[in-house]
C-alpha cells in the first residue's frame, strides 16, 4: 500500500513539474506581434488659399510623418524632404515638373487597404502642367500650375455649389527618394467640417523594397 502511494506522489511531482515547465516556456514566449507595416492617419494642418491660388501649397514627407515647412514655389525643385504635396483637391509627387525627386503615383483598382500588398513595379505617373481653378467673387478663376494627374483623381469637385467625391481606391505614391507608400484619402473635410483639410491614411515601406503588407489599425485608430 505503501509502495502505492510513493508511486501516486511521484507522478503527481511529474506532472507538477511538466506543468510548471510548459508555464514558464509560454512566459519566454509571448505571442507574436501582427507583422506588417505600421499604418498611419495624417490630417492637413490648414487649408489652402482659395479662388485657384497656385501658388500655396501643403508638403508633406512620409520618412517623418509630418508636414515640411518652407517650400515655395522658388525652391521645390531643390527639395529632395518632401514627397507630396496638396493645393486644395489638386496634388503633387517630387517628380517632373514639381520636383527633382524619383516621385510619381499610380491608382490601383483595389479599394481595400490591406489588399495592396506590392508597390507595381512600373506604371508610375510623374508631374506635368496642369491648371488650377477656384472660385473669386462668383467667378471661376484658372492659374496654371504642376501637379499629379493619377493624384487628381482621388478628390472630384464639381459644382457650384462645391461638391468633393472621394475616391475609393487605393494609391501608391514613389517617395523623393524612390520608396513607395500606399495611401488612400478618406476627407476631405476637418472635424469642424471646414473644406480643404485632406485627410489620409497611409503605410511606408522604409527599406525601399515593394512590399506594402501593413499591420490592421485597431477599432479606435480605425475611426
Amino acid at each position: 500500500m505503501n509502495s502505492i502511494k510513493r508511486i501516486s506522489c511521484g507522478a503527481i511531482l511529474v506532472v507538477c513539474a511538466i506543468s510548471a515547465t510548459l508555464a514558464s516556456c509560454g512566459s519566454d514566449n509571448p505571442e507574436p506581434k501582427t507583422e506588417g507595416l505600421d499604418v498611419k492617419r495624417h490630417t492637413q494642418s490648414r487649408a489652402t488659399s482659395v479662388a485657384g491660388d497656385s501658388t500655396d501649397w501643403v508638403y508633406f514627407s512620409f520618412a517623418t510623418g509630418a508636414e515640411v515647412q518652407g517650400v515655395t514655389e522658388a525652391n521645390r525643385m531643390s527639395r529632395s524632404d518632401w514627397d507630396i504635396a496638396f493645393n486644395r483637391f489638386n496634388m503633387r509627387t517630387n517628380s517632373g515638373l514639381s520636383g527633382s525627386g524619383k516621385g510619381g503615383a499610380v491608382e490601383t483598382d483595389k479599394t481595400s487597404f490591406a489588399d495592396v500588398t506590392e508597390a507595381p513595379s512600373d506604371g508610375y505617373v510623374t508631374d506635368v502642367e496642369i491648371t488650377i481653378r477656384g472660385y473669386s467673387n462668383g467667378a471661376m478663376r484658372e492659374k496654371k500650375s504642376t501637379g499629379n494627374l493619377a493624384l487628381n483623381k482621388a478628390i472630384r469637385f464639381s459644382g457650384p455649389p462645391p461638391v468633393y467625391t472621394l475616391n475609393d481606391h487605393v494609391f501608391v505614391v514613389r517617395t523623393a527618394d524612390g520608396k513607395y507608400v500606399k495611401v488612400i484619402f478618406e476627407s476631405f473635410h476637418n472635424a469642424e467640417k471646414k473644406s480643404g483639410y485632406i485627410t489620409f491614411r497611409y503605410a511606408y515601406q522604409p527599406d525601399g523594397s515593394r512590399n506594402l503588407k501593413s499591420k490592421s489599425m485597431s477599432k479606435s485608430e480605425s475611426k
